[in-house]
């Protein structure tokens, strides 16, 4: 009875302790942000922060607690599939808390939770699912604090700056995780648990989607570390299915629709090493080379059992992975930088086994003193005082990025300027749309994308941008004319390059973009747009001036004018982007997308009104007398919505919904696909296998089968040892070679040839570069340089091919100069025709 009191109390002191020091490590970054400004009311901002302000605003107020969980939302770009493209549940977790602690409160603890529960994790899985020492889950715990606490970086994902520039869902994706690869490391050493490694693993995609590619593909790497693979595959299988299953509602629509997705696949330009080794890991990557060359020792290798071991390998190789993706990103079309972080998460928790466990070893002693715990408790706990102290002194940025980012919208130095035009530019959900000019100088209102949040103050009138751009189809044309209005724009879409600042075809745009109002700033940009004489001032408060466009005729469903130019679906959304910024095919026709015949009635000139009937989010009617002609539906087209009346739907540029009725009503309701439907149908019964799960296993009582005690001390077969030293040398030649033809690599290679004067070398990499690059506009830079080098090489006849070939098939930036060149050399060699 003494034995087993003794046990407990033990146990419950460990969790106490773990209690603690997860309170007090969560309560050491919220101190770092800055524990008053967390509480205050005031509307938070900084970096994307700022426009994720509009969306939290409206998941809480009105959208998650009315059913909506993937909603439309036409408050921006023209109408948006809300959290179609991007991940639901940290905004399920502010929406939530805003019910207790008010929205402003609930949004800026909700954004950083899952960083102040990041080191807790850590020290609670290596204790309990991997059962590591305490020393080993206490240095693991300060290495993942020292990865929160990093300033390297502010974009790249995971730490403290980049969660306060608005990268908050990727820090609960790095959570889950991390929780998810410990989880599988405990189900594959025990041969069950593939439960919670499947609701882990859930939870992760749930929140951000280069976690989970990492998390689902590492596990392959335990197949290679096991000594029994059947059993390993059907459970991991088990695991990843349920995963798959309980994001099906979200994940299988989001695969759906990724062809209508626009890619963000930037590059990331490295200035040096530095970069990829944040200062404040050093001790963390010092103590694991201390506790990597320990090892060495009889008594340190001791201290491990096999599947602490395998733990170690498993976080290692899929550090591994991480790096490839980093490698490999523009290669598969995404994110470079969203894969290294993982990198320093994993790097920094092994380093800190490594050395925990190495120091367990040297001072466990054989009951007979208790001297050796004396000395691994003095240091431990120098240990953890010289990292603490390192940590700190790398914590500069943060302090001060929290207090400017919770001081709020109302403490910024131009928000009182601004909001005094609120009442000019107030509406309502289907109101005409406002665009603003882009300028760097908005940042004294809180940051540069703080105006994408303006529906909250305008009574929700739409605005053109917001933030998630990868899932708006609209997102080429409203970039086009940002780039109209602005001095400065922001040009944010690799695929789709903006232009120079044109009034004359940005009041057009406004007009085909439902558009009649412009809020600027730069007095420039004012006094262009006033001197055109086709906008009118409305209101001003400097530097801040809101004007009307004088002779705005667009309505939110009309009958076309324009003849219509049938074009098949594949590449529509590169085409459309031609059509609306060339000048002469603009108002020449109208592009719709089909790859079936359209039946239609020309228009007969008579002017037709179409009404509104009935306005939401999810159901638009509007009737009309012209039945049998195309009316435009100037609302961002999705698969989703479904025209329920008789009629035909189809895309029309620059990315709007077309309709050919067949009666007098046109209904059209945002609803599921069939994909969808089977998801929502998968996740419900994912929910319901695992409520038959837990009562099952209440009812028995959770004892362990002999199976799966004799499973728990399986080490992995001698024979198959190779196996993973062999994955893991295929895998650095994978990356290397991948590393060796990327085409950003090749492409700085051409340029430095070029600026050597080494023209024919040039040529060579251009052309390499040209085949490798796969975002269009980086295909026609390359295009034309290639064209550039190999007219300053000489071969004349090779160039005006390349230049041919760019004017042919492409359109953007560097078309202008592609023809005159044409033309000058055509002079040159006596074709002056």
């Amino acid at each position: 009875m003494n034995q087993v009191w003794s046990r407990m109390r033990v146990r419950v002191s460990g969790w106490l302790g773990d209690a603690l020091f997860t309170l007090a490590a969560a309560m050491l970054v919220a101190l770092t942000l800055g524990l008053s400004f967390l509480n205050s009311s005031n509307w938070p901002t900084g970096g994307d922060s700022a426009s994720h302000l509009l969306y939290a605003w409206l998941y809480a107020e009105e959208l998650l607690f009315s059913g909506q969980i993937v909603p439309w939302v036409p408050e921006v770009f023209g109408g948006l599939p809300f959290l179609s493209y991007y991940f639901p549940l940290p905004f399920i977790v502010i929406a939530s808390l805003s019910k207790l602690l008010g929205f402003a409160v609930a949004f800026k603890w909700g954004a950083f939770l899952a960083a102040m529960l990041l080191p807790g994790a850590v020290l609670v899985g290596s204790r309990h699912l991997i059962k590591l020492s305490w020393p080993a889950a206490l240095f693991a715990a300060l290495g993942a604090l020292a990865f929160l606490l990093h300033e390297q970086n502010s974009i790249w994902g995971g730490n403290l700056l980049s969660t306060l520039a608005g990268e908050f869902s990727y820090s609960y994706g790095v959570l889950f995780a991390m929780m998810a690869m410990i989880a599988w490391v405990r189900a594959v050493s025990l041969g069950r648990g593939w439960v919670l490694a499947g609701l882990l693993e859930a939870a992760s995609g749930f929140s951000h989607g280069f976690p989970l590619l990492i998390v689902g593909f590492s596990t392959a790497f335990l197949l290679l570390d096991n000594g029994n693979f059947r059993r390993t595959f059907l459970l991991l299988l088990r695991g990843h299915l349920l995963a798959f299953c309980l994001l099906g509602g979200w994940l299988w629509p989001m695969m759906e629709m990724h062809s209508i997705s626009i890619p963000n696949d930037g590059t990331y330009s490295l200035s040096g090493w530095r970069e990829l080794l944040p200062t404040s890991l050093w001790p963390s990557v010092a103590g694991g080379l201390v506790g990597l060359a320990l090892l060495a020792l009889p008594v340190v290798r001791r201290g491990w059992d096999v599947n602490q071991m395998r733990a170690v390998r498993y976080l290692v190789s899929g550090a591994g992975l991480a790096v490839l993706g980093f490698v490999a990103g523009d290669q598969i079309g995404v994110a470079d930088i969203r894969f290294f972080p993982l990198v320093w998460l994993f790097g920094a928790v092994v380093c800190g086994w490594l050395l925990g466990q190495a120091l367990t070893a040297l001072t466990t002693s054989d009951g007979s003193s208790k001297s050796p715990l004396l000395i691994r408790i003095l240091l431990t706990v120098a240990v953890c005082l010289a990292m603490l102290g390192w940590i700190g002194s790398q914590v500069r940025a943060a302090p001060d990025w929290g207090l400017w980012n919770h001081a709020g919208l109302e403490a910024k130095p131009q928000w009182h300027n601004l909001s005094t035009l609120f009442p000019a530019m107030r509406g309502d959900l289907w109101s005409p749309r406002l665009v603003f000019e882009h300028d760097p100088a908005n940042n004294d209102i809180g940051s540069t994308r703080a105006l994408e949040a303006l529906p909250m103050f305008l009574n929700q009138r739409p605005v053109l941008e917001g933030l998630y751009m990868e899932s708006a189809v609209l997102g080429p044309a409203i970039y086009l004319l940002q780039s109209e209005v602005s001095r400065r724009p922001s040009s944010p879409l690799v695929r789709f390059p903006s232009g120079n600042m044109d009034v004359q075809f940005a009041a057009k745009h406004m007009n085909a973009l439902h558009t009649d109002t412009l809020l600027l700033r730069n007095n420039e940009t004012k006094s262009a747009f006033e001197a055109s004489g086709l906008f009118e001032k409305i209101a001003e408060s400097a530097p801040f001036a809101v004007y009307k466009v004088k002779k705005f005729d667009s309505r939110l469903a009309q009958v076309v004018t324009q003849p219509l130019r049938i074009l098949p679906t594949k590449d529509w959304m590169q085409d459309a982007f031609v059509w609306f910024r060339t000048h002469n095919r603009f108002e020449a026709y109208l592009p719709v997308y089909s790859d079936s015949a359209l039946a239609y009635t020309e228009p007969n000139g008579v002017e037709h009104t179409v009404r509104e009937t009935q306005l939401s989010r999810s159901e638009m009617k509007f009737e009309t007398a012209a039945i049998g002609q195309p009316h435009l539906i100037k609302i961002a087209y999705h698969p989703r919505w479904h025209l329920l009346s008789k009629g035909s739907l189809s895309i029309a540029a620059p990315g709007y919904m077309l309709v050919i009725p067949q009666e007098k009503e046109i209904r059209l309701v945002y609803g599921h696909t069939l994909v969808g439907k089977l998801g929502m149908a998968a996740t419900t019964g994912s929910i319901l296998f695992l409520l038959f799960l837990a009562w099952r296993r209440a009812t028995a009582g959770g004892a362990k089968s002999e199976a799966e005690q004799k499973y728990a001390t399986q080490s992995v077969t001698v024979s198959r040892r190779w196996l993973l030293p062999l994955a893991w040398i295929l895998f650095a030649a994978w990356g290397t070679y991948i590393g060796l033809n990327a085409p950003e690599r090749i492409y700085k290679l051409a340029w430095e040839a070029m600026n050597a004067a080494q023209y024919e070398q040039a040529v060579t990499h251009f052309t390499r570069a040209y085949e490798l690059r796969r975002a269009p506009s980086k295909k026609e830079e390359a295009l034309f340089w290639l064209a550039k080098a190999a007219e300053q090489s000489g071969h004349r006849a090779e160039a005006k091919a390349h230049y041919r070939k760019l004017a042919e098939n492409y359109h953007g930036f560097w078309l202008p100069e592609t023809l005159y060149t044409i033309m000058m050399m055509e002079k040159q060699d006596g074709n002056a025709k």
